[in-house]
């Protein structure tokens, strides 16, 4: 499927095209093994891929949120897991330049500085165990003491926590006033009281190391936070999480369009007796493979366009096209990785082939917020104007 992109998409295409290469020799191993690809992330750094968003007045790359999405569909098509943990770096990221775009504050130009000239892994986690919307009010609580806080509380999902450089995470302050603080902060993985729990044992994407953490009296110096906001906020810097669902798009689609190309290779001189040509001829398996090319150009428009408007619309308006977006990438790309195992028959089912891996880890997508009722309730709560945690309004 040949795709048009701008000579500067290209290249950050071509980047990632280069990595994945290398990265597909080793996946299936990481997948069996549950190890993590450190030679992966030594890759990603020496390439300056880890620096690709971080804008150029710092030495990055300044990719757009489009060509972040196409590189990123790019290098998911080599090693999935690979891709889903640098996405999450990518994340944390994208917090940090949007607040010094919009306040150009000397805290986060220090941040990014450090991050471009230590080509620095970050990430942690904003989710939390039986929380529903921790951007809205994290469990995990803060205390003011000389010189910064004592947090305490567990985050799960802490994608590729072995391998960071500065951990992410949020907690609420209840500074004494009405409305309590929530304060974002990176720090040393290697914190005092900051736990690293061995528990990521998975159906799926189990090379992303996303083990749970807990703060146990951790001091968080004042230095290390980065943003201090309300709870409750509303728009502002909470639509810049909104990119998070979004993005994780590109890599599930990444996983389509590998499971896509192998089916067409596979199948393309694979004989079947008694008939004189491949299985490619048979209806049962052309016609999947035109309906996976449908389903994956589906999902790359609404993401594309997402992505190209960012820049253009009301952060809320692009919110509600983002989340959309999303679903339509995640549930495409599993029916893409069910009809190649329907393609491709009994086959598929063995770890020779890499489909079982594909099958198992586009899984993964359907559990990343906002689900697909999450999703729902979102676009059709802000339709009505409703707020996502309205008292009066059952939560899906």
């Amino acid at each position: 499927m040949q795709q048009f992109h701008t000579e500067r998409e290209q290249r950050f295409i071509d980047l990632a095209a280069q990595l994945a290469d290398d990265f597909a020799q080793r996946a299936a191993q990481h997948d069996e093994d549950e190890s993590f690809p450190y030679e992966n992330y030594a890759r990603l750094r020496e390439s300056g891929y880890t620096i690709l968003t971080v804008p150029e007045t710092f030495g990055g790359a300044g990719a757009s949120l489009l060509e972040r999405i196409k590189a990123q569909e790019r290098l998911a098509q080599g090693c999935a897991a690979t891709a889903l943990a640098i996405n999450m770096h990518f994340n944390v990221l994208g917090l940090v330049i949007d607040l010094w775009r919009r306040y150009r504050g000397t805290k986060t130009e220090a941040l990014l500085r450090k991050i471009a000239d230590g080509r620095l892994i970050c990430g942690g986690s904003g989710s939390e165990p039986d929380n529903a919307v921790p951007i809205l009010r994290p469990r995990a609580t803060a205390r003011r003491v000389a010189g910064g806080w004592i947090v305490n509380g567990r985050k799960i999902f802490s994608t590729q926590s072995i391998a960071l450089d500065l951990y992410f995470a949020e907690a609420t302050w209840d500074n004494g006033t009405e409305k309590a603080t929530i304060i974002s902060f990176l720090i040393p993985r290697e914190t005092p009281g900051l736990l690293i729990k061995d528990d990521w044992h998975t159906m799926g994407m189990r090379a992303t190391a996303s083990h749970s953490t807990e703060l146990r009296e951790a001091f968080v110096p004042e230095e290390a936070v980065f943003l201090e906001r309300p709870v409750f906020t509303r728009g502002g810097v909470v639509d810049s999480f909104l990119r998070a669902p979004f993005t994780i798009g590109a890599v599930y689609v990444g996983i389509a369009v590998a499971a896509r190309n192998f089916v067409v290779d596979f199948m393309r001189d694979r004989p079947r007796y008694p008939f004189k040509k491949p299985m490619s001829h048979l209806p049962g398996v052309y016609n999947k493979v035109g309906e996976m090319d449908i389903l994956i150009e589906s999902a790359r428009a609404v993401m594309w366009k997402a992505a190209a408007e960012v820049e253009r619309e009301e952060p809320r308006s692009w919110a509600r096209k983002s989340v959309a977006a999303r679903y339509v990438a995640m549930e495409n790309a599993v029916r893409v990785v069910d009809l190649a195992l329907r393609a491709v028959g009994g086959a598929s089912y063995f770890k020779r082939l890499p489909l079982e891996r594909y099958y198992r880890d586009v899984r993964a997508g359907l559990f990343h917020p906002f689900d697909s009722d999450e999703t729902m309730e979102f676009l059709g709560k802000s339709a009505f104007g409703i707020p996502l945690m309205d008292e009066d309004a059952v939560w899906a």
